[in-house]
């Protein structure tokens, strides 16, 4: 298993710690509290969480409903096409996610470049990396009193991009997918982080640590509740820790 891939499970497991956290302390709450605060409290995470996920979908249904685009097929594959000067592409949608192209990247890119960009978007659609961002992002706001969880989800960001760099690479090339992301920086974007530029350029790229945040969060939660249901459960905070390097929080810079 590569190191990309690691540190994208890590993120899934990190998920699945917070779930489980959630049941074990809720399990403990029933059992040993009764009616106790903590099944008031992980309402009120879960409300946040639905909450964040929920503005995240209507948002995103908004402006698709408002985009004026017209399908295309592009480089063999489908996309919508809109009218800007301005070099654009992104994945939209979290149920049927499409790519989204502007003229003016069509105009400004050669075919090699072209088709690095599709096939680093259609990576995003295929793998629904918007809805995958969107719940990470409400599992990081439901749990915003964890500190070390506040970078996960520019963390799985981060992620989800180099995988698909990785894909765009693998199909054209890296030297087509490096003109392409100077050309969108040259058109008023931000430049590609460190560690794309590092897997560009052959250096094997990491994440920010996730372990941290899976051993803070069960920490917390067991000072809080302190019961022998949730000591039992501790081992699930380290389930992330056999899936993200020693090193990835100083491979990439973000």
């Amino acid at each position: 298993m590569t190191e990309l891939a690691r540190l994208e499970l890590a993120v899934c497991a990190l998920a699945t710690t917070l779930f489980a956290v959630m049941l074990v302390v809720g399990v403990d709450a029933l059992r040993f509290h009764g009616a106790s605060p903590v099944l008031i409290a992980e309402a009120l995470v879960l409300a946040v969480m639905a909450g964040s996920f929920t503005r995240e979908a209507l948002r995103q249904r908004r402006f698709r409903a408002r985009l004026p685009a017209a399908r295309r097929a592009l480089c063999g594959a489908p996309v919508l096409v809109v009218p800007s000067r301005r070099p654009l592409a992104f994945c939209l949608g979290l149920v049927r996610p499409a790519v989204v192209v502007s003229d003016g990247l069509i105009e400004r890119l050669s075919e090699a470049e072209l088709r690095s960009v599709i096939a680093h978007e259609h990576h995003h659609a295929r793998r629904r990396d918007p809805l995958r961002r969107a719940l990470v992002k409400a599992f990081c706001d439901g749990f915003w009193f964890v500190p070390a969880l506040r970078s996960t989800a520019r963390a799985q960001a981060v992620v989800s991009e180099l995988a698909a760099d990785a894909v765009a690479m693998r199909s054209v090339g890296a030297q087509p997918l490096a003109s392409a992301l100077l050309a969108f920086e040259d058109g008023g974007r931000a430049g590609p982080c460190a560690g794309r530029v590092r897997q560009l350029i052959g250096e094997r790229a990491g994440a920010p640590s996730l372990l941290v945040s899976g051993v803070v969060l069960f920490a917390l939660v067991a000072l809080a509740v302190g019961s022998e249901l949730c000591l039992l459960g501790a081992p699930l905070a380290v389930v992330p820790a056999a899936l993200v390097s020693r090193r990835a929080a100083r491979a990439l810079a973000v």
